[in-house]
């Protein structure tokens, strides 16, 4: 199975190749080219610089992997961030850019929709800043390519970001993610690769040849090497047209059109890339920070997160970030369906909304947390509890054996071959040493 494709010259905006590039698609990583263009914008507007130093907080170390793991309080540099997060990919750096340039994780969200919106993305929607699954977050091909073009043209001084073999970390060279692509020719120079379950492998994927600038987006690859050899493909393919479009009519990148039928959710790759066929994930409490929202409790995962994936792209139009998830809970509504990481007066937003439709809702504060993975706990001791009292009264009973008494043996004082050296050195005393017989006359005597 293959996902959408775009080629398009980057000069012109010229379409050279496109299938089903108005397709939605969920970005993964690709997230992270509209963080760095909203952190380039807040560099243009002297917010911050290169130099400037910015907190690691515990809500990037919560962060799943990709990520560079620090110490909370820790605090880096807006340069080192830009490599950590373009070339390795990092999504706890994602989250402390975002931090410092939007205030907050929602904030940074908000910006990065406005500039979204600004660029005639019209097919694109982000609810986090690095791409982690999310119902929300949505984009196409046609969008994407439009981003890329947007970055290379108004920012080419941070190119160096997109084509760095690597980043340094302490002692440690981390790997471009992109190095698959970068390698396979000297004319690659960038963009940024994307990979969650449900997306497959996604790639923008760059090259420069006689000045002529080309750019590639790829979605949903089966893995990470064909991803890297369409793109490859693809670009050089494109290096031989001059134009493309219906009848040979050039098309511009601004006239390919997002939807379609049944295009309302993007296709879920999980069962052909991951060999996966659920589409639960259950969140831990102690992940879950700020304010949250509950839209509806479950005994059984699979419902919550049904029911998630159902009421959460409405919701995208009420409230900007949050992170939307199932988390386990240990009362009999297992499992929570809610959308945590809020601010106090985006909670009440939601809740109202929802009430207003007739819907559920529940606010939680953020102390709640503590609370609940103190009572999992309990919990999870009274399983371990009932499984081993479970085990003991269902083990066979078996009757106990007396402890053998040990047998004194009786300490022998000679042995047969003792007796028998006994024997020989008394025979061997018992015998006459014979006398030497006196020399005979006349004869000599040696002595």
């Amino acid at each position: 199975m293959s996902g959408p494709t775009l080629v398009f010259e980057v000069e012109s905006g010229t379409v050279l190749h496109s299938d089903d590039a108005g397709k939605p698609w969920y970005p993964a990583s690709l997230t992270k080219l509209m963080t760095s263009y909203v952190v380039f914008h807040a560099i243009k507007s002297g917010k911050l610089t290169l130099e400037s130093k910015i907190n690691y907080s515990l809500n990037a170390q919560v962060e799943p992997a990709s990520k560079i793991g620090l110490p909370e309080g820790t605090k880096l540099s807006v340069n080192w961030a830009l490599q950590a997060l373009l070339v390795r990919s990092a999504n706890d750096i994602a989250v402390v850019l975002a931090e410092a340039v939007g205030g907050s994780e929602s904030n940074f969200v908000r910006m990065m929709n406005e500039h979204a919106k600004r660029l005639a993305m019209t097919g694109s929607y982000f609810s986090n800043p690095h791409g982690l699954p999310d119902r929300r977050n949505v984009t196409t091909a046609r969008d994407m390519g439009l981003l890329a073009r947007a970055i290379i043209r108004e920012f080419p001084q941070y190119q160096k970001y997109f084509d760095a073999p690597n980043v340094k970390h302490g002692r440690r060279r981390l790997k471009n993610r992109n190095a698959g692509f970068l390698n396979m020719s000297e004319f690659s120079d960038g963009m940024k690769t994307g990979f969650i379950c449900n997306s497959g492998f996604n790639v923008v994927a760059s090259q420069t040849r006689d000045g002529r600038r080309l750019v590639a987006v790829v979605l949903g690859a089966k893995n990470s090497g064909v991803r890297a050899q369409t793109a490859f493909t693809l670009i050089s393919d494109g290096f031989t047209k001059k134009s493309g479009g219906i009848l040979n009519r050039p098309r511009k990148l601004i006239e390919v059109t997002n939807g379609g039928l049944f295009a309302r959710y993007p296709t879920d790759m999980a069962k052909h890339v991951c060999r996966r066929m659920g589409n639960v994930r259950i969140t831990s409490p102690k992940t879950v920070r700020g304010w949250s929202v509950v839209l509806r409790r479950e005994a059984k995962a699979v419902k919550a997160q049904d029911f998630l994936d159902r009421e959460l792209a409405p919701l995208k139009d009420v409230v900007y970030g949050g992170r939307a998830a199932v988390v386990r809970t240990p009362d009999k509504g297992g499992y929570a369906a809610m959308i945590y990481r809020l601010e106090a007066e985006q909670s009440q937003k939601v809740c109202a909304h929802l009430k207003a439709q007739n819907q559920e809702c529940e606010i939680l504060q953020p102390d709640v947390y503590k609370e609940l993975i103190a009572r999992l706990k309990e919990e999870e001791k009274a399983k371990k509890a009932a499984k081993r009292k479970k085990a003991a009264k269902n083990k066979p009973a078996t009757k106990k054996r007396k402890k053998a008494k040990p047998v004194k043996r009786k300490r022998t004082t000679t042995t047969t071959n003792t007796k028998r050296n006994k024997q020989r050195r008394t025979t061997t005393s018992s015998t006459p040493t014979p006398k030497p017989s006196p020399a005979p006359q006349g004869s000599l005597s040696l002595r």
